[in-house]
Formats: C-alpha cells, structure tokens, sequence
C-alpha cells in the first residue's frame, strides 16, 4: 500500500480499502458554479487537480464537474498536476454564467403538460455548454472519476450517474448504462418544483443487484424509471459517493448558509417553505458535524500511529479539509476584495445571470475561501496561492446576460 492508502476494519471484521483524493461540489446554481470554478483554479495552482482521484457532485456542483470532466483531455494536465490550458475551463464558465436558463426552461414545462422542465434545461446545457456537441458519459476520462448525483423520488435514496455505472442502492447497478452528460447534469440540477422531475426509464440496461452500501435498507426490486429531482434534497454536499472510497476528501459547499428571520409567518405558504428550509438546514448541519467528526478521528489516528500501521477504524479513515462559502476571509493572502454590495454568501441560488461584480466576487471568494482551507489543514502543505483569479472588471456581460437580469428584476424571481 502507498503511503495514501490504509485499510478500514468495519464493524463486521471485514476490511476495505481507502485511497486518493477525492473532491465534493455542493449544490446553490450559479453561485455554486462560480464559486466552485475559483475552487478548481486554487486547486489548479497547487498542482491537486492533476492528482484528483474522484469528482463527486450535485446541483450546481454538477454544471462545474460537468464542464470539467468533458474537457478534460484539453486542459494539458501535467506530470506535477497542473492544468496549463486552466484558463480555457475558466472562460467558459464565465460565458455559461450569462446563459439565462431557468426561468424560460420553466416557462416551456409549465406550457407543455406533457413534459418537464428538465428536459428544457438538459438540451440548455448541450446547446451552450457544450456548444452543441453531446457527449456521453461512457465518453468521459477514468481519472478523476466524475460522479453526478441525483435524488430518486421513488426510492427516496442517491441516484449516482458515471462512466463506470449508473445505481441506486434500491434498484441495482447498471455497469452498460450510458447517458448524455447535459442528461446527467439536467437530473442532478433538477431544482424541485420547477425544474424537476426528470424521469428516466431504466428498462434497456441490465441491472445487477449489487447494493452500494449493504447496511442500509432493503432492495426494492425492479423498477421501470427512476423520479430524479435536485441532488441536493437528498444530499447537498456531495459526499456520500466519496467519503467511503477516497483517503482524502475535500469538500466544497456553496450552499446558502441558514440566517435568522423575526418574520411572523402569518402566511401558510411562506410559513411552509421556512418549515422545509429549517428541515433542510438540521440535516445538513448534521452532516457537517458528522464530517468534521470524521476528519478528526482520522486526523487523531494518524498522529497517534505507527509508521508502518496502516489499519484504521471505520470513522477515522479518511482526512479531509472542508471549506464554506459562508467563511469569513482571514488575514493571509490572497486578499479578498468585494466588489459587489452583496456578499458572496448571500447571493440568491439561480440560473440567471448573477451580475457582474457578483460573479468576480464569487470565483475569487471560492479561491480564496479553499486557499485559506487548504492552508490550514491538508497535507502536505500547499505552495503559497498566486493571488485571486479575476481582477475588478474583468466580467463584461453580454446582451443576453443584460436581458436576464432585466428580466428576473422585472419578475421579481
């Protein structure tokens, strides 16, 4: 074994093992995307992109990996893992950014009964993107391993989407299933209750029943199609797929931080939505105590060690540096710069045109928020970052980003 890989006793006396790095993209729409983009160039610069073993993403992480994992072979990944064509990557996310998707994919589901927004917003992606091209998943590069993340109504389970196989612990795994990736991103990114569901039939591939974590529940069955909505719902950082595999994870949240509110909630419907916002936040907050536990133990265990004991418990196998877009920026440089009036954090979950000053904010926020991250707590250490991304003013929108906010003002959306 390498000096990254140990060997996880379980519970049951079975052993597993635990290796590479593997990275999770929350979900939060165009600001996820934008703010995981500057996460990608820090990582970039300290040459961990190139050694990234796994890609596991949802919602909005998924547009990001996407992107990523479909230009890949162009981005010229070297030897010390970094990505020397990076910029190419970058420009198009900046591009996509302005692409005025949700309210006019919602728009034509709502018109046609007969179908479904997803759809709408998976022939969105393949159109600008992947400038019209539609590549497959079986298309994609072994390494890293993208995985796309969906929420399985039906099961009420993670719907997981790669090269390698498309599962669901209920259902099965089916190794020959190929699908689109605007597919996948689509299901992944399928916001609930305008943009989702998307249904997608299973019946053409050969489904095995091979759980994907035996412990929990029952197997259903076969299944006709699978309910896929927002990632998210069932899983918002993304980790699940990673965290039982990889030796070291690091993981991205963009998701909007929970605020305080002195409302009354007289109305049913917006007492409702802070009903399911609370449920939301609870399991979240859940699952970032649980990884920060984790990450702890594994941190505790590797220090109390032997050199050559390479054994570990099930919850304190795997390192980990989690970072947050609600961080506060520190001392240390790159400086942070704000440009926009509102903060990175607090910037609406869409996929509309954020604005231009917002859209610096939020890829220099996601360089430096996992560069301080990064800093702090990985090993090795990092080389020291270069300094943030874009300058002030480097966004010029075009038309159609100018329409899209115009637009979602004038709606109020």
């Amino acid at each position: 074994m390498g000096p990254d890989t140990v060997e996880v006793l379980s519970a049951n006396g079975e052993t597993t093992t635990r290796q590479g790095l593997g990275l999770c993209l929350s979900g939060g729409g165009y600001r996820a995307m934008l703010f995981h983009a500057g996460v990608l160039a820090r990582l970039n610069e300290a040459g961990l992109l190139g050694k990234l073993d796994m890609v596991s993403s949802v919602s909005g992480g998924s547009i990001a990996a996407g992107l990523l994992a479909v230009m890949w072979p162009r981005l010229g990944v070297g030897d010390d893992g970094v990505a020397a064509n990076f910029d190419v990557y970058l420009n198009k996310i900046l591009a996509f950014s302005e692409v005025f998707l949700d309210f006019p994919s919602t728009l034509k589901g709502i018109l046609n009964p007969f179908s479904s927004a997803a759809y709408e917003v998976a022939a969105c992606y393949e159109r600008h993107l992947f400038d019209g091209s539609r590549p497959m998943l079986k298309s994609l590069v072994e390494r890293p391993w993208f995985v796309f993340c969906s929420s399985n109504l039906g099961t009420g389970s993670l719907f997981r989407m790669s090269n390698r196989y498309i599962a669901d612990y209920r259902i099965g795994m089916a190794e020959d299933a190929d699908l689109p990736v605007a597919t996948a991103i689509a299901a992944s990114s399928a916001f609930p209750p305008f943009l989702s569901p998307l249904r997608l039939g299973l019946v053409p591939s050969q489904w095995e029943d091979k759980k994907l974590d035996p412990t929990v529940g029952p197997r259903i069955g076969k299944a006709r199609r699978a309910v896929l909505t927002d990632g998210g719902v069932y899983d918002n950082h993304g980790i699940e797929p990673a965290l039982k595999r990889c030796r070291w994870l690091l993981v991205s949240d963009a998701g909007a931080p929970w605020s305080e509110s002195r409302r009354g909630y007289w109305n049913w419907f917006s007492q409702l939505k802070r009903v399911l916002d609370t449920t939301d936040n609870q399991v979240r907050s859940l699952r970032r105590r649980d990884l920060s536990a984790r990450f702890q133990a594994a941190k505790d265990a590797d220090e109390k060690a032997s050199p050559n004991d390479r054994t570990r418990l099930e919850n304190a196998a795997t390192r980990g540096v989690y970072w947050s877009i609600a961080s506060k920026p520190d001392a240390t440089e790159p400086t942070f710069v704000r440009s926009a009036a509102t903060a990175p954090a607090d910037i609406g979950t869409s996929l509309h045109f954020l604005g231009a000053k917002e859209t610096v904010d939020l890829v220099n926020w996601g360089y430096c928020a996992s560069d301080q991250a990064l800093r702090a707590w990985y090993e090795p250490a990092v080389v020291a970052g270069k300094g943030v991304p874009l300058e002030a003013g480097t966004v010029k929108p075009g038309r159609c980003a100018v329409v899209s906010k115009t637009l979602m003002g004038a709606f109020k959306i």
